[in-house]
């Protein structure tokens, strides 16, 4: 049945869901992983002493991850506000083509980003609201209204320059408060595995739909980068997961290897072809390896909480 809320609210609400789905996935997980371990007597072949080293330098692992995972956010935020000047400045000039070729590419460091960027609600709406989710009455700004704009459907009438300015003033502005914002962030091991969850339901839920860029159908540009968030938090956990459970780390690498190759058939240049393109059985090939990979995924946090 559809849902009653406001389509703005409906958006907020998916990403809230998304989020808690994915951390209680992981509680879950761990719970399991708990339970079906409940012996915690020490082998006769481990001393206390060497199971106290290993939960140390799996503890230092972590740590390691957790700031490699940050630093990356931090550095796609830099390209994000890098690239969202220059894509404005093209969309600001009437430069069509220019901010055509700037747009996908561009929004890539976003959907990085994504879960990161969602923590600051209020950016996160002015940047990424889609026109279906608008409420009665709300203004609409951000990447989506520049897109209808540069990919136009049937009918569409064109901004004016003071429109356009507008537009692009309000993105670069949007897009520098939020990179403020995360700026300040830091993220624990447990967020890692959950913001990998989530980015991976983003694409099986959302990308896999084209319901993303609708008037541009670049989706599968947002589509590998959703994956490259997620498998910049694997990575950043894969040390440590290597000493907690080889593997699942092995069949991470192997789901994480079969997505790549399913998005590689569709590259086009530097890019992708149009998410119209592809046949409903491709889109569902995609689906599926997407599908896949998130079942292994969602038992990230708790290999490396063990």
């Amino acid at each position: 049945m559809p849902s009653t809320a406001q389509p703005a609210a409906r958006r907020r609400a998916r990403h809230a869901a998304l989020r808690t789905a994915a951390l209680a996935t992981a509680a879950a997980a761990t719970l399991a992983l708990a339970a079906c371990g409940g012996d915690t007597t020490a082998s006769p072949a481990v001393s206390p002493s060497a199971t106290k080293a290993l939960d140390a330098e799996t503890a230092a692992l972590l740590e390691k991850g957790e700031s490699t995972f940050t630093a990356f956010i931090k550095s796609e935020s830099d390209k994000l506000l890098e690239g969202t000047k220059a894509f404005a400045a093209e969309f600001e000039k009437g430069d069509v083509d220019k901010a055509r070729a700037l747009y996908a590419s561009t929004r890539m460091h976003w959907e990085r980003i994504e879960p990161a960027a969602e923590k600051f609600a209020e950016f996160d709406a002015k940047l990424d609201t889609r026109e279906a989710d608008l409420e009665p009455g709300e203004e609409w700004t951000g990447w989506h209204r520049a897109e209808k704009d540069l990919f136009p459907p049937a009918g569409y009438t064109a901004m004016t320059k003071a429109e356009r300015e507008k537009i692009a003033d309000a993105l670069v502005a949007d897009t520098e408060g939020l990179h403020r914002n995360i700026e300040t962030v830091t993220f624990e091991s447990a967020e890692l595995g959950a913001g990998a969850k989530e980015l991976l339901d983003e694409v099986a839920r959302g990308k896999v739909t084209g319901e993303e860029e609708a008037f541009s159908h670049t989706d599968l540009w947002d589509f590998r980068a959703n994956v490259d968030g997620a498998k910049a938090a694997y990575e950043a956990l894969k040390p440590a997961l290597a000493r907690t459970d080889a593997a699942l780390a092995a069949d991470l690498d192997a789901k994480f290897a079969a997505v790549d190759s399913g998005l590689a058939k569709y590259a086009a240049g530097e890019g992708f072809v149009a998410y119209t393109d592809l046949t409903p059985a491709q889109v569902h090939e995609l689906a599926g390896l997407v599908d896949a990979l998130g079942e292994p995924l969602s038992k990230l946090t708790a290999a490396v909480a063990a």
